[in-house]
This record gives C-alpha cells, sequence and structure tokens, in this order.
C-alpha cells in the first residue's frame, strides 16, 4: 500500500473520513469515493460562491476539479476488484454546453427518460446489488449526474464458520454464527497509535482489494478517521507485537508449538450492512449550501440554462463473509431549474483479535490507497 496517494485518492479518504465523524453510532455504511467525483465535476462547472464551497467539500482546486474527477473514476475502473460508472442524463429541452460533454468520458452522457431508466442503470452497473435508483425524479427535474461503483473480493485464506458466544461487553449475549480463521507467519494484525490505541486486522483479498477491520474505544468516527490516517502512514502502525501487548480486543501471550511460526487468530460476526444517505441533510458537508438554493442558477459552466441541485442521495451496501467482501454504491445528483510442522518444539507468539464489540471496517483499494467504503457495525447481526 502507498504511503504516499495521489492527490484525488488523498482528498476523497479525506471526504470520507469527515462524512464517517457525521455518521452517528449506529450501523452505517458510507462511499466517499462515490460522491467525491461528482462534487468536483460540479464545482468545475460552478459560478461563485458554489464554485468555492464545492471545491472546499471536495478539497481540491476549481482549475483542476474536472481532471481529478476524471482520474479517480479512472482509478477504480481500471482496478482489478473494483468497477466504477459515471452517468448523466439530461431533460430534452437543456442544452448543454458542447466542451463539456466533450470532456466526458464517451458514451456518459444520455437523454433523460423515465425512473426505469435509471433503476437499470444502477442495477447494470453494480451487478445487481442496488436494482434502484437512489433518487426519484420529477417534472422538475432538468438533468441527473452519478457514479456507481462496485468491489469484490474472495479472500486469500477463507474463514470457518463457527458458533461465536459473546459473555462480556456491549454484545454480551450474542450466541450465533462467527468467522474464525487462523494464519501462521501472518503480520496482519497492527496497533494504530493514536491518543487512544485502534486494534487494525487487514483481511486480504486475492485481488487488488482489502478490508480492514478497526477496533476502539473512541467514537466510530474517530476510530474510521484513524484507519484513514493510518492508510498513508500520518497515524503509525505498530506491528510485530510483542506478548503483552494491550489494545482493543487483542491479546498477544506465547504458547507452546510445533512449529516456529506464530499465529494469529480472528474471529469476528459476519455481517451486512445497507445506507441510504440523503446528501442534502448535510449542506455544509458536500458544500451544497448555496447550490441548493433554486433562486438563480450556480452552473453555468455546464449550461446556459439556470440550474440548481434538487436532490442527493447515495445508496450503500456491504457484505463481509466467510469466503469474501462485496460492497456497491450508487451516489447521484439531480438538478433542476434555478432562477428558477516439524517435531521440535518452540516458544512463538499467538495473536488473537476477537471483534465483541462494535468495529468499523474500510475497504482499501491496495494499490492507491483509495478508501472505497467505509463502515460501522454498532450491532451485532440476528
Amino acid at each position: 500500500m502507498p504511503t504516499q496517494l495521489a492527490a484525488h485518492v488523498h482528498a476523497a479518504n479525506r471526504l470520507t473520513a469527515r462524512w464517517c465523524e457525521r455518521a452517528g453510532t449506529d450501523d452505517f455504511v458510507l462511499s466517499g469515493c462515490g460522491v467525491w467525483p461528482l462534487l468536483a465535476l460540479l464545482a468545475a462547472t460552478a459560478d461563485e460562491p458554489v464554485r468555492s464551497e464545492l471545491a472546499a467539500a471536495a478539497g481540491v482546486s476549481p482549475e483542476t476539479a474536472h481532471a481529478q474527477a476524471l482520474a479517480m473514476l479512472k482509478t477504480l475502473t481500471h482496478a482489478d476488484s473494483i468497477s466504477a460508472a459515471l452517468g448523466v442524463w439530461v431533460r430534452h429541452d437543456v442544452r448543454l454546453r458542447d466542451e463539456w460533454l466533450r470532456a466526458l468520458p464517451p458514451g456518459t452522457a444520455d437523454v433523460l427518460g423515465g425512473q426505469a431508466q435509471l433503476d437499470e442503470w444502477a442495477s447494470k452497473y453494480t451487478d445487481g446489488l442496488i436494482e434502484r435508483f437512489p433518487l426519484r425524479i420529477d417534472a422538475n427535474t432538468l438533468l441527473v449526474l452519478a457514479t456507481a461503483l462496485v468491489a469484490r473480493t474472495r479472500w486469500h485464506s477463507a474463514f470457518t464458520e463457527i458458533r461465536m458466544e459473546i459473555t462480556e461487553g456491549p454484545w454480551r449475549g450474542y450466541a450465533a454464527t462467527g468467522l474464525d480463521r487462523s494464519t501462521r507467519g501472518g503480520r496482519d494484525a497492527s496497533v494504530l497509535e493514536t491518543p487512544r490505541p485502534v486494534t487494525r486486522v487487514v483481511v486480504e483479498g486475492t485481488g487488488d482489494l482489502d478490508v480492514h477491520l478497526l477496533l476502539g474505544d473512541d467514537t466510530p468516527g474517530e476510530v474510521l478517521r484513524a484507519g484513514l490516517a493510518a492508510i498513508d502512514g500520518t497515524v503509525p502502525a505498530r506491528t510485530g507485537l510483542p506478548a503483552g501487548t494491550d489494545a482493543p480486543g487483542l491479546t498477544v501471550r506465547e504458547i507452546e508449538s510445533t512449529s516456529r511460526s506464530d499465529i494469529e487468530r480472528i474471529l469476528l460476526p459476519p455481517f451486512t450492512v445497507r445506507s441510504l444517505h440523503d446528501l442534502c441533510e448535510q449542506p455544509g458537508l458536500f458544500g451544497l449550501t448555496t447550490a441548493l438554493n433554486d433562486g438563480r442558477g450556480h452552473f453555468s459552466g455546464m449550461s446556459d440554462t439556470p440550474l440548481a441541485i434538487q436532490a442527493g442521495a447515495q445508496d450503500v451496501y456491504a457484505k463481509f463473509s466467510a469466503t469474501g467482501f462485496e460492497a456497491a454504491a450508487v451516489t447521484a445528483f439531480s438538478i433542476q431549474p434555478g432562477g428558477m510442522p516439524p517435531r521440535d518444539r518452540f516458544t512463538i507468539r499467538y495473536t488473537e483479535v476477537t471483534f465483541d464489540r462494535p468495529f468499523g471496517f474500510l475497504a482499501v483499494h491496495r494499490p492507491t490507497g483509495a478508501a472505497v467504503v467505509a463502515g460501522w457495525v454498532a450491532r451485532p447481526p440476528v
């Protein structure tokens, strides 16, 4: 994993961290990578003050925002375990600027039809994981912009399904399916060196996607922020943990073994999380405060027709199972008128991490460090 992230990846991960801090303490999953390219594309076409508000939310210069949005989509599209798509639909009586259309990837733009057209697109570009478009269009909808992404991987080392019983802590009384895996010689577990330590386990996929599992005593936002900061080395990750290491959910002790290789054991419940986000409920986070004002137009770089943001939404799903991980997200903005073993015995380290309390997760594109989705499991599965 790179310690020096590309500018667009760094900016998208920072948006993910800010969003996680506002996402609450219940189950959630979100995709900063899904919304970030749309904010950057909109910033590049906007008038002031919307231009500066969107650029600040995306963490980019308005002058480079369009190129960086396309760079993020290219990063996701060229990954082995991730695919992504951009869609633009415009009502038949609205003319978009030719120079803006030419700057989009070929085949991106289409005439806006009905809701079924958008639902079909969402299902197609998420491999059926999300069957309905997250926004409903109406008679005032002039334009729709959307991204879709899907990420899938199988584990290098699969888990075994066992019965997991939790006898203490916030999940006390849970007795159902657990995922158990022991590996030799691994360095998957580490402790993130924040003021209150965070335990991280990197579950490596067979392609270029990993899932980072995170346990900490801080808020979900703080734990996930630490995990995101560790991707580029801003927060150090301590590995090779000695016996006696104390961190959330983690124990390291010495045992007798017939092999020289240390053992790491991971135990957690399987999980499926799905969230539907109204992006306009947090306009400051996404730079939408002025863009939602339909008293005048804000996107003259896109069209001579005065345009304002009508609605924004994201539908996102993630599933962690014994054999692998899958996630999908569809993010959209609608726009309306504006202005309108050997026999010898050895002493080895035995590291065990048990996810028996609320924990966070990040699906991370290993080559670039892009956090494709981030989430929190607040309640054990039933």
